[in-house]
């Protein structure tokens, strides 16, 4: 299966509204959905460890973020704020709970 999300592999990909990404990624890489202006939510599955710089950037419609773990797994995701630049979205929709991002 899939095990990571590239550098820049859906970049610009104006099309893509949701993804569901398969439980055997593990990372999201920089840039992967940069600029994705019309994805609106995205369900990360808790096998995704780490998460590249802007991979989600100037994704302008991005509204809801779900992970499939628990906020406690989530704050072990290896980020940094540039992950999530320009979008919507204010927080994680966890199993357990929410996560302000």
């Amino acid at each position: 299966g899939v095990t990571s999300i590239g550098s820049y592999a859906f970049y610009g990909c104006s099309s893509l509204t949701s993804v569901t990404l398969p439980n055997s990624v593990t990372s999201i890489d920089g840039c992967a959905f940069y600029g994705c202006s019309a994805l609106t939510s995205i369900n990360i599955p808790n096998s995704v460890t780490s998460i590249g710089d802007h991979a989600f950037s100037d994704c302008t419609s991005l509204t809801e973020i779900r992970y499939g773990g628990t906020v406690a797994e989530w704050k072990k995701v290896s980020c940094n704020s540039s992950w999530k630049y320009n979008i919507p979205a204010t927080k994680i929709i966890c199993t357990d709970g929410e996560v302000a991002i």
